[in-house]
This record gives C-alpha cells, structure tokens and sequence, in this order.
C-alpha cells in the first residue's frame, strides 16, 4: 500500500533523520559515542525503522524504556547494544540476559536477579548504575552508590558497564542546577575510574553544554529535528522528520449562524465552505487545537473549526476556492513554502513537542521516504 491509497498517514524522512545524526555527531567531543533514544516507538516515528537507520548512521548505542521495547528490537535483528532506561520486572531476568539487554540498576534486587539468570545461562551480562544527582525522580541516591557498585562487584555474573544520571532542567536558562548536578555526578565517578561509559547528557545537555558529553551522550527529540525549548540555541542544523497528512473527504457549505462538530462551539458569520478531514485525537492531533490550530491546505493556512474528534476534524477552507476532495492536508510539516512545525502545534496545545510526537497513533500508517 502507497500512500496515495491513503486517508491519512504519517512520513518519516529517514533523510532528514540520518541528517540529524551525522550533526549531532559532530558536535560531540572526540571521543564520546551516541546513544539514540528510540523509546515510546521512537518518539512516535517507528523504533524498529528508526533504530536502523540511526545505528546506519554511526549512532553506537540505542536507548528504550522498557524490557518490552528491548525485545522488539531483538526480534527485528538489531544487535547494537541497548541500554533499558526504566525499571524491569525481576522475572524477566533470564530474557534480559539471554538478549544481551543492558538494564539500568538502581538497588540490589535485580543484579542478583540477573546473577543468577547468567548463572543459568553459563554466560555474563552488563549493566549500567544510574544515581539521582538532583532530579529526584529515579536512581540511586549518591550516598547509596558505594555500597551498590559494592554489591554488584561481589556478584561472579554481573559487570557494571556504566554509570550515568540525568539532568533536571538542561533546557532552562539558569546553568547552575546543572552544573551542579554534573560536579556531583564527576565526584561520584572520580571513585570509580574502572568503569567505561559515563554519561549524563540529554538532547538539550548535548546541544548546550559540551562539559556534560563525558564518553556517551543519550539524544532524544534532537534526532527528531526539534531543538529542546526554551534556552536551546539552534547551533546545530537540524531537519523535521515527521509529517501528518491526510485528505479532504467532503467539502459543504454552511450558512451563517449555523455551528460545526460536537457541542457546536463555532459558528459561522458568513458564509463558509467547511472541509472534513479524516484525522483527530486518535490519530494524534490533540484535542485543544479545537477553534485554535491550523492546517495547510493548498500550501494556505486554514483554521480548524470546532472541536477536534477521535477520528476527524473540520477546517475553514472559505479562502481556498480551488479545493477538491482527496486534495492533502498537512497537519505537521511543510506544503508549498508553509510550515506547521512541531512547537506550533506544542503551544496550541500547551504542551511539548515530544508528547505531540509520542501521541502519533500506533495504528496510524507510517511511510518511510528519503529525499
């Protein structure tokens, strides 16, 4: 299936995406290795797809969340390592082991687990320790890292292949927490200089502070084409990836007076030609772009009238009198010289880019071009 047999669909320009990479990687310091995060299907994007192509294109590591996430790029044929940044069932042990997974530890359940997994298996596996610097969010706090890098070095089966954390507020114009936070995280390490990978930066790390790339970067919504608001400047040129596209299926006029879509919430003054597009909440679009967003039609800015529902929206196409149905609709991307990028969408909808991409439905068809 072609996308021309299509109502609506998402594109991934794996162009613009190996683009992405190859700046990224040159703007780190020599030396310092690349994990792409593909979590959440690849930020929406498609993990499977968009981990072949960024280990394609020199990224060295790869990033998910879950144990399930992991699978699925095993069972694709994906052998780079991974690393799984969130927590693991303690029965999984053995599929971990045996997939040459790299799970993250923060407390002593699951290398003992997993000792005993690679006890079973004749075999070893890595891990890396992550330590809570000031996110408070997850890790191990600093004053329980000894004794943890302790615990795991007494087991026979588990090699620690790395330490890491993660930054608080690398994106916010105040420098000082994470600068803080990355002294703690050097002063944690400078006990341990046996271990190979340190690393700390995200996407916003990366770009605005080259003190945090230490030996291995973790890179998110940059490989994406967006630069992380709101104190990134854009010193690496980056190319969007994704796209939203549907059709229109039906053009009707209504009358002045007379209201669109559930509830009713707009009504016309005049005369005006609605469109109906196949595409809404389901699909991804969010649902506060009711009577706030755009789409490009005909490479023209068109509004969308009244409230947006799970599978179609409704656009104001009056200043667009050459319009047909089965003509596209862009919702994210370019048409013509016009774009609707990925923060306008973000500020529509108060939000940010990554949950626009991250709300991209699994079941929502996705074409892969390069040009």
């Amino acid at each position: 299936m072609t996308k021309g047999d299509l109502l609506s669909w998402a594109e991934i320009n794996l162009s613009a995406f190996t683009h992405n990479i190859r700046n990224l990687r040159q703007h780190l310091q020599p030396g310092t290795q690349l994990m792409a995060v593909v979590k959440k299907n690849a930020y929406g994007h498609g993990a499977v797809q968009i981990a072949k192509a960024a280990v394609a294109a020199g990224a060295e590591w790869l990033g998910v969340h879950s144990l399930e996430e992991g699978l699925e790029l095993r069972n694709a044929g994906i052998t780079a390592p991974v690393l799984i940044l969130g927590g693991v069932p303690l029965a999984q042990a053995i599929a971990i082991v045996e997939k040459k997974l790299t799970p993250t530890v923060t407390e002593t359940k699951l290398p003992l687990a997993l000792d005993r997994a690679a006890r079973e298996l004749g075999t070893t596996i890595a891990v890396h320790v992550k330590v809570d610097t000031g996110i408070n969010r997850s890790g191990a706090s600093i004053e329980d890292i000894p004794h943890l890098l302790h615990f795991i070095y007494s087991l026979g089966r588990v090699r620690i292949g790395g330490l890491y954390t993660h930054f608080a507020s690398a994106d916010e114009p105040d420098r000082r927490v994470t600068e803080t936070q990355l002294q703690r995280f050097l002063e944690v390490a400078a006990n341990h200089p046996e271990l190979r990978f340190l690393h700390a930066a995200n996407s916003a790390a990366a770009l605005r502070f080259p003190e945090t790339h230490l030996n291995l970067v973790r890179v998110g919504i940059a490989m994406y084409g967006v630069y992380p608001p709101p104190a990134t400047e854009k010193t690496v040129p980056l190319r969007p990836v994704l796209s939203l596209k549907s059709r229109v299926v039906r053009l009707h006029w209504i009358r002045p007076g007379e209201g669109v879509s559930y509830g009713l919430t707009w009504t016309a003054k005049t005369d005006a030609l609605m469109a109906l597009v196949p595409f809404g909440y389901g699909h991804g679009l969010p649902r506060l772009l009711s009577n706030r967003g755009q789409v490009l039609i005909h490479g023209q800015r068109v509004p969308i009238r009244g409230r947006v529902c799970m599978d179609q929206c409704i656009v104001d196409v009056t200043t667009v009198p050459e319009v047909k149905v089965g003509d596209e609709v862009v919702l994210l991307g370019y048409q013509g010289s016009q774009e609707i990028n990925a923060d306008e969408i973000a500020n529509w909808a108060d939000t940010i880019s990554n949950e626009v991409f991250t709300r991209v439905g699994a079941g929502l068809r996705r074409i892969y071009i390069t040009k």
